[in-house]
């Protein structure tokens, strides 16, 4: 955060967007400035401190709660905000509010401080969303793009007819990796086969992961893709975290109440 902090803030904000391959359209909804689009989806880089403001800012669960409080319906199903990692205070890749997921793209600090040592000012950015274009930047600083893999799960309580109790099910429908690689990889790579394993923390605290049970993909093809477990291991809040075979992670924070009897 310190090196982020001597950075120049429109600088700073240029670059996010174009990590991420967003579309750099300055515009206003109800009254918030936002700084451009992810595909159709409104995107908001995250100002961690203010012009003529000493106070500087982290973002919280508060804070998606007032942005969700005044944006509301008018941004669709789906909102991004680019943060640096370090300033993220939950672990979940999104929180979701009356429908709508707030997802944030968290830059690691690794980023940050290669950026910092090579000359901010100098660095080559991507020209468009082309893969040779984004290698680019790959090369320069060293690192790979690290994206959450694309997850669609059902999620309800269920009383198999060959058994006498009832059970959980956490059911996935959709997997793909979302990996940017230097090495072409085949589409049908990056489906289901790119899954490797399944964690669940059945009582998360909102503050650390404490893994309880996991699921490697042999497992999880031989069922289906489908999680089995006794309904009373779900406490107020679960996490889980679906991992693709090149480490990538997607944290998603589940309720009782989101499993449909």
């Amino acid at each position: 955060m310190k090196i982020l902090k001597e950075l120049p803030f429109v600088e700073y904000r240029k670059f996010a967007l174009e990590l991420f391959q967003c579309k750099d359209e300055p515009h206003t909804l109800a009254g918030i400035d936002l700084d451009g689009y992810f595909g159709q989806d409104h995107v908001l880089v995250f100002k961690w401190k203010k012009n003529g403001d000493k106070s500087e800012y982290v973002m919280d669960r508060g804070f998606i709660d007032n942005l969700h409080s005044i944006l509301g319906e008018r941004i669709g199903k789906r909102f991004f905000i680019i943060a640096p990692a370090a300033g993220v205070l939950f672990l979940e890749d999104y929180i979701e509010k009356d429908g709508i997921k707030y997802y944030v793209l968290r830059i690691p600090y690794s980023v940050i401080d290669e950026l910092h040592k090579k000359n901010f000012k100098l660095l080559e950015q991507p020209l468009s969303a082309d893969i040779s274009e984004v290698n680019k930047v790959m090369e320069q600083i060293g690192f790979d793009f690290v994206y959450p893999p694309d997850v669609e799960c059902d999620y309800y309580i269920e009383k198999p007819k060959d058994k006498l109790y009832e059970e959980a099910v956490i059911k996935t429908k959709k997997f793909r990796s979302n990996i940017i690689s230097k090495k072409p990889i085949p589409e049908e790579e990056l489906g289901f086969k790119a899954l490797s394993m399944v964690m669940i923390d059945y009582d998360f605290n909102g503050e650390c992961f404490d893994m309880d049970e996991k699921w490697f993909a042999q497992d999880l093809e031989k069922n289906g893709y489908g999680i089995h477990f006794p309904p009373e291991k779900l406490k107020d809040k679960i996490m889980i975290i679906y991992m693709d075979v090149w480490g990538n992670e997607r944290r998603e924070v589940k309720r009782q109440k989101d499993f449909k009897i």
